[in-house]
């Protein structure tokens, strides 16, 4: 029996809600993942992090002191506007471990009947009815 890993998208989203909506520090959390930092430090300075994600600064900033609070990442000061970070993928694992909070919505998660007609129905390329 196989098991289902779940996709980027839903990955983001759950991070996302679990965070309770916190764009930024979603944002900035996977910013730092896609630079590798759940491998080594990565070294950047908040600005940088700011211009990919078409975000303030300020907003970076405090998104940042967020995600070290909550004990997602680390960091250290290399320059004085360039700092090293790690994402702690043990708290990052917790973190979507977590129970999803209780409500009637939930954003990708709750089906949206409107949302499913905007999607393309295309039949399949080939008749895999045979296959095994």
């Amino acid at each position: 029996m196989s098991v289902h890993s779940p996709s980027e998208p839903q990955i983001t989203i759950e991070v996302l809600v679990r965070l309770n909506g916190d764009y930024a520090a979603t944002a900035v959390l996977l910013a730092l993942l896609w630079r590798g930092a759940d491998r080594a430090p990565v070294r950047v300075s908040s600005r940088a992090l700011a211009g990919y994600m078409l975000l303030g600064h300020q907003v970076v900033q405090r998104a940042l002191l967020r995600l070290e609070e909550r004990r997602l990442i680390r960091s250290r000061k290399v320059s004085r506007a360039t700092g090293a970070y790690t994402v702690d993928m043990t708290a990052l694992r917790q973190l979507l471990r977590s129970p999803l909070p209780e409500c009637d919505f939930l954003p990708g998660f709750t089906p949206i009947p409107a949302l499913v007609q905007l999607q393309p129905v295309e039949p399949p390329a080939e008749d895999l009815s045979h296959a095994t």
